[in-house]
């Protein structure tokens, strides 16, 4: 008998001895090699079919060697991929950069990887995107500053880099900073403690252009508020583009001094909101070629349909199942991204979002009214109060701004919709009474 011969029949011992989806998924795709005297020579995909094989069948596949060849014999392997080339990132198909590249990037803090070409664009997304693109071009002197809000993991910092990375590429000598509100806060104090306001000045008043992150974290500091006003105004007054991030929209920033609001609404405010489905498959494609990796499609639809309001937590999960699905030789099927990303998804199922239409229909019926009446032009009493529990509910119990909150109660004004919400927390702060109802409100409706 030729190798084939021999590992076919041994192979169909192994069929017979094991479950068939172990088998299939193991040993099936194990070809031999080469026999010698002493060892038998097989071909695994990796290394870790080859440990697998190591700690469940070897000894029963040598002793099958030995039965057939009438001689103890050692089984070998050799590994057709390793695991850099399963992942698809292997050093020899990425370019090295260069020194003087690798300098500049530090410098600047600019994350090469985001770019505008790798900004998947959207209804959801497409004016803040346009907003930046167009700073990018011409800093400091059409659209400045600009505000761009939006829940976490929906591209705010893609676009602060790929701003900085646009402006780079078409000024080299450009003075730029990428720097988060923490870090802005936490430099700050070292310049106090270590009594170098002087330099903490000179770095950040000397820009061409500042791209700060997740502003809301000035919330409740003071001093940091008052340093940041005054580096707003030296940067704006000398025509030095600003961009700003953060989580809600300038006049939710409670405890942020109302002189730095009124600038932050001085030019541009721009909302992100989540992608649909589409946007969301896109940006997996994207994600998937960028990274040189395989994924089938229906595991790309089934990731786009389960994780919905968080970019960056979805293209976590893509490369999540394909590293285990490479590490175990585990295929990568639908079945598999669902055992693998269980806690996820459960907490994504049970928190599911929620939407205006099912407060409005809950508060509706709480105060017996038609639902039609949210959204009129009624100011009864008997329907103002509602549409401003809906409201208010509307905005702490989903990601909505308050301009998209106004558009869906029949086009309401984002400052009506703020003066309920303010009337709303006055009230439950001021009635028992009335707190207990909004509570047993929110309990309706996070378990309908």
């Amino acid at each position: 008998m030729d190798i084939q011969q021999i590992w076919q029949k041994i192979a169909k011992t192994l069929e017979e001895q094991m479950p068939q989806e172990s088998f299939d998924l193991w040993i099936k795709p194990i070809q031999p090699v080469e026999l010698t005297e002493k060892k038998f020579t097989v071909t695994v995909p990796n290394k870790f079919f080859s440990d697998w094989v190591n700690q469940h069948q070897k000894a029963n596949i040598e002793k099958l060697l030995s039965e057939n060849l009438d001689r103890k014999v050692s089984l070998n392997f050799n590994f057709l991929q390793d695991l850099e080339a399963i992942l698809k990132t292997t050093k020899e198909n990425i370019e090295p950069v260069p020194e003087e590249e690798i300098k500049t990037i530090l410098e600047q803090e600019f994350n090469p990887k985001y770019i505008f070409d790798t900004f998947i664009e959207s209804h959801s997304n497409r004016f803040a995107k346009a907003t930046c693109l167009a700073a990018a071009n011409n800093p400091g002197k059409q659209y400045n500053p600009i505000f761009i809000y939006g829940g976490v993991g929906l591209g705010k910092t893609h676009l602060l880099n790929a701003t900085g990375n646009e402006i780079r590429q078409n000024n080299k000598q450009a003075k730029l900073l990428y720097v988060t509100a923490e870090r802005f806060v936490n430099e700050f104090i070292d310049s106090l403690t270590h009594n170098m306001s002087a330099l903490f000045q000179n770095k950040f008043r000397n820009l061409d252009c500042l791209l700060i992150d997740d502003i809301q974290f000035l919330i409740n500091k003071t001093s940091s508020q008052e340093s940041f006003f005054y580096t707003f105004n030296e940067l704006f007054d000398h025509r030095k583009q600003i961009i700003i991030t953060s989580d809600r929209p300038p006049k939710e920033l409670s405890n942020i001094e109302e002189r730095l609001i009124s600038r932050f609404e001085w030019g541009i405010i721009a909302d992100v909101k989540p992608p649909d489905l589409e946007t969301r498959i896109a940006i997996l494609r994207r994600k998937a070629e960028g990274e040189r990796l395989f994924v089938p499609d229906d595991v790309i639809l089934y990731l786009a349909s389960q994780i919905k309001t968080n970019v960056r937590k979805m293209e976590g999960s893509l490369i999540r199942i394909v590293a285990f699905s490479a590490l175990t030789g585990t295929p990568l099927t639908i079945d598999t991204a669902k055992e693998i990303l269980s806690d996820i998804i459960r907490r994504e199922e049970i928190a599911k979002p929620i939407t205006i239409e099912r407060i409005q229909k809950i508060v509706a019926k709480h105060f017996h009214i038609d639902i039609k009446d949210m959204r009129s032009k009624k100011r009864t009493d008997e329907i103002a109060l509602p549409r401003q529990v809906a409201m208010y509910l509307s905005r702490t119990l989903t990601e909505t701004s308050t301009i998209a909150i106004g558009e869906d109660f029949g086009g309401k004004d984002h400052t009506t919709v703020l003066h309920a919400c303010n009337k709303i927390k006055t009230l439950m702060t001021s009635d028992p009474f009335f707190n207990a109802n909004i509570n047993k409100i929110i309990q309706e409706i996070k378990s309908e």
